[in-house]
């Protein structure tokens, strides 16, 4: 094993993912769902059209439920608190909202020789690096993708390819309101619940506190230099 290897091997990433290079680096202002999942269509076909640079954008989403590419609505349980929005992402329904860290990498993955199961794998990587900077381990469990503490769901993952650019990405619950979650199955897994890191530590974790962690965690398993950009807007 090559010491690159042994290196992605070591953090929870997949060999090859690695490949230095400077990505931009952004946080988009608070904005309803839809308005963002507008703005990421467009930069992410702007990336791969060569127009705009790759970026990792974070986020903190106003309450909406998610419904990923299986459809239907079978794992919604009670009436919902907050609108539902169909994606193109893989996975089921799910919930973001205020406390909740959502990162979003627009990259070009076929350029980096990297497919979506190694994708997928190092955004569990940066789940469970961040998660372990506060001292708590974060698992994968097979056949159910996210971040796992015992059978409790501290991260979750959706992701989709297009043009050989990644949209979605991962979702870490930093101090949210597990109870949106009584009311969906989340990601179609019955015998599970939902966590964050406050609940887990007995303290509030903010997503300010976790920002920097996590783009630690990003540039680390990816291997990327992440450059801030500031004003971050459709526009870009």
């Amino acid at each position: 094993m090559s010491a690159a290897a042994a290196s992605a091997a070591r953090r929870g990433a997949e060999p090859g993912i690695e490949r230095s290079q400077i990505v931009q680096c952004g946080r988009l202002a608070a904005v309803p769902y839809r308005a963002a999942l507008a703005w990421q269509r467009q930069r992410a076909e702007a990336v791969a059209n060569g127009v705009l640079p790759e970026i990792v954008v974070l986020l903190e989403h106003e309450p909406v439920y998610t419904q990923g590419r299986r459809g239907g609505r079978d794992h919604v349980l009670t009436e919902l608190s907050a609108p539902v929005v169909d994606t193109d992402r893989g996975g089921d329904i799910t919930f973001h909202g205020p406390g909740q860290l959502v990162v979003w990498p627009i990259l070009r993955l076929r350029e980096r020789g990297v497919g979506i199961a190694a994708y997928v794998r190092g955004l569990e990587a940066v789940a469970m690096q961040t998660a372990l900077a506060f001292g708590l381990k974060c698992e994968r469990v097979p056949g159910r993708p996210g971040g796992w503490v015992g059978d409790r769901k501290l991260a979750s993952v959706g992701v989709r390819l297009q043009s050989g650019v990644s949209r979605h990405g991962l979702a870490l619950n930093c101090d949210v309101d597990l109870s949106r979650f009584d009311s969906i199955r989340a990601c179609g897994i019955q015998d599970a619940t939902a966590t964050s890191l406050t609940a887990e530590l007995g303290r509030t974790v903010t997503v300010t506190e976790c920002e920097p962690l996590v783009r630690n965690a990003v540039a680390t398993v990816f291997g990327l230099r992440l450059s801030p950009v500031q004003g971050l807007g459709a526009e870009q």
